[in-house]
């Protein structure tokens, strides 16, 4: 504890190399006091790694897993205010032999998996509580530093003001996160198919393409290997078009993770 402490009064002193290990290491001893986790990734609710640890080899990488639990978030967060009038805090899935607890604050998303017997002897409970204490810890952590002040969304939509509609989706068509008129499930259905499209037809090259129409364009652009951005605007000047893609590029290159 006090550890944690220490690190986060002097958070803002870190560069993002420096923040990116900080975390790492906070999650790492997590993980030492907690037998029963097995991986946790935490990321952005945009879907940006911020760091991970895992205890033995997953077939996904830490990209895909912190991208899919915030799609999975997104879509529980949006059944649960549907159902219940209520934004969700976290969701928990149980497979065969591993369980899967993603957490949703502020700031990030906490994505762990743990092994099934070890937290069921323990209590399943106990493992929530644990984790839901331990985001809530690393989203104030995240949010005094100067490694990130906000996620891509809101950096795209600031950046954009004009814009119709701004969604980061997987490119499987998932949602991660969409403000639009357009139904969620058609547009990321609708701009994973274009994308995965073009990309064949470009034969895995595409970086963006634009759809235009008399009043406005569509860019849909390619933020990583898991994700996609698109954006509508009511804009149809190659020249201002241009604008906006340099500035999504920019945005892009800035939530990179630091290698």
């Amino acid at each position: 504890m006090f550890k944690f402490l220490y690190i986060f009064v002097n958070v803002m002193s870190l560069n993002s190399d420096q923040f990116v290990i900080e975390v790492e290491n906070l999650i790492q001893k997590f993980m030492e006091e907690n037998s029963a986790i097995l991986g946790l990734s935490v990321g952005t609710p945009g879907g940006d790694l911020i760091g991970s640890s895992f205890k033995k080899d997953f077939k996904l990488p830490a990209q895909e897993i912190i991208a899919g639990a915030s799609s999975l978030m997104f879509l529980s967060s949006n059944l649960s205010k549907q159902l219940l009038n209520q934004r969700v805090n976290y969701n928990t899935t149980i497979g065969k032999s591993e369980i899967l607890i993603s957490i949703l604050t502020r700031n990030v998303i906490l994505s762990a998996v743990l092994n099934r017997e070890l937290t069921e002897l323990e209590g399943l409970t106990l493992h929530e509580e644990k984790l839901l204490e331990f985001g809530v810890k690393l989203s104030a952590f995240v949010e005094t530093s100067k490694y990130i002040q906000q996620d891509i969304f809101v950096a795209i939509k600031r950046a954009i003001p004009t814009a119709l509609s701004v969604a980061i989706i997987t490119t499987s068509g998932l949602p991660i996160k969409i403000e639009s008129v357009m139904p969620e499930s058609m547009l990321s259905a609708v701009s994973s198919a274009l994308y995965n499209l073009t990309n064949v037809l470009l034969k895995n090259t595409v970086e963006y393409s634009v759809i235009r129409c008399e009043i406005g364009s569509v860019i849909i652009h390619q933020i990583d290997s898991e994700r996609i951005l698109c954006v509508a605007i009511p804009e149809k000047r190659n020249e201002q078009i241009g604008h906006y893609i340099a500035r999504i590029k920019e945005i892009i290159s800035e939530f990179k993770k630091p290698s």
